[in-house]
């Protein structure tokens, strides 16, 4: 499935990267075993920056529907500036063990050192070997719903975290290393439209603005990306609070990267967040603590979206 992005990009007269003809091109210099049917959807190519969250949904679908139909394994190549959010939504839309293989490249299809070849070869791969719903990006497998961009422009751009890595890919031979535990949330429901969940970023003397903002524009949940273990600024509290009784739900996430946020600090801190109605995201990055909460508040029918999200983050069955 092919959805746009680098991988499916290359230089036009003026310099700028522009789509190729579809998966079918993307596959034209990668070796496919003669007896792989290799099949080609061509979805929009659009760049993964200007993607929007219903979109991801809609490819997840396709991919879990052609699982269903009998498909031995589904890749979908993708842009890899929001590649952390739709991996995030197919890890939780997908069965925990689906063989769906998510891959992108650095550089363009027409670069003279283009990764993009040998992850598809990669992807390839582990689609046979049937690793789990996964990115694969330079010969690592990461479990997609720990998935996360941590380099601008390197070939070896995504980890897992905490989570690390699930297997190694080098050329034929796949070591399967773990399993993941979390994801599989949303595997038998088909989601709605989502409704708009923003992120607030925290910075040194950031107020209650963009908050404020994001609430009188009809966003139906926030993210903040507070500090360290989950703290705001004093001016933060009150604005939350007001949120909450507006009926939207304020989630609280770390722009660290790693690590739990919990509610340990007062003088604005994450306690005092708490107490203002504020929940927790656990070790959800800010773009996956956003998409956790989207998916919840699409799904009221399932209970309480923090429920909802803890479930997310802590995994199992929901």
């Amino acid at each position: 499935m092919a959805t746009g992005g680098t991988i499916a990009s290359r230089r036009d007269a003026r310099g700028d990267l522009v789509p190729v003809d579809g998966a079918a091109e993307l596959f034209a210099t990668v070796p496919v075993d003669p007896q792989i049917q290799l099949e080609h959807v061509d979805l929009p190519p659009v760049p993964s920056f200007a993607t929007h969250l219903d979109d991801m949904v809609a490819v997840a679908l396709r991919a879990r529907s052609l699982i269903e139909d009998g498909c031995a394994g589904v890749i979908i190549t993708h842009g890899t500036d929001s590649m952390e959010e739709m991996a995030f939504i197919a890890a939780h839309l997908l069965p925990l063990d689906a063989p769906v293989v998510l891959t992108g490249s650095q550089r363009p299809a027409d670069d003279p050192q283009s990764d993009a070849p040998a992850n598809l070869r990669d992807a390839l791969a582990a689609v046979r070997a049937r690793i789990p719903v996964c990115v694969v990006m330079d010969g690592i497998a990461i479990a997609a719903v720990e998935a996360r961009k941590v380099h601008t422009s390197a070939p070896h751009a995504f980890s897992g975290g905490a989570g690390g890595a699930i297997a190694l890919i080098d050329g034929e031979q796949v070591v399967a290393l773990a399993r993941p535990l979390r994801g599989g949330t949303y595997a038998d429901v088909t989601p709605g439209p989502l409704p708009r969940v923003d992120v607030v970023a925290m910075g040194a003397g950031t107020d209650s603005t963009h908050l404020d903002a994001s609430v009188a524009a009809g966003a139906a949940g926030v993210v903040l990306e507070a500090f360290g273990r989950g703290n705001a600024a004093p001016p933060m509290v009150e604005s939350v609070a007001h949120a909450v009784d507006q009926g939207v739900e304020v989630l609280v996430s770390s722009r660290v990267g790693a690590g739990l946020v919990m509610p340990l600090y007062g003088g604005g801190g994450g306690a005092d967040l708490a107490r203002a109605g504020a929940q927790f995201a656990g070790d959800l990055t800010p773009s996956r603590a956003r998409v956790a909460l989207s998916l919840a508040l699409a799904h009221p029918e399932l209970g309480p979206a923090a429920k909802q999200v803890e479930q997310i983050w802590r995994g199992g069955t929901r």
